[in-house]
């Protein structure tokens, strides 16, 4: 995929309400946007969540550069001001490039991209400073 649009969202606290069904709460929030974007949930994966736009997308690449940047600012004003949990932090990173795609596994296979469009926005996340 030649034009590929990862974005990451990373969300976390220590407070005793930040529990499953929290989360669950953030994440369909965050899946709420991205269909109005048309960016695609790729996986959550525990207080994580990878999207991307540009994997069998019809749009222009200006397009899905726009609505991904457009869902992270509606994320940043509309999701995490409005989570009922005390001391929620969160990180948005965004990524654009060439990446692959591949089905991964053969128990419980899911199509996982790869590549420095999902490198890069995953290292940012986990070694900046909130």
């Amino acid at each position: 995929y030649p034009h590929a649009v990862l974005m990451f969202v990373k969300f976390h606290s220590d407070d005793p309400s930040f529990t499953p069904a929290a989360i669950n709460s953030i994440v369909q929030a965050i899946e709420r946007i991205m269909v109005r974007f048309e960016v695609m949930k790729v996986k959550t994966i525990g207080a994580m969540v990878m999207l991307v736009s540009g994997i069998d997308d019809p749009r222009t690449r200006q397009e899905q550069l726009t609505g991904v940047v457009d869902a992270a600012i509606m994320i940043r004003a509309c999701v995490f001001p409005h989570a009922n949990v005390a001391g929620l932090t969160y990180r948005i990173g965004i990524h654009s490039g060439p990446c692959f795609g591949a089905v991964i596994g053969g128990n419980g296979a899911l199509f996982d991209p790869l590549g420095a469009p999902v490198n890069t926005p995953r290292r940012i996340l986990s070694t900046t400073a909130v």
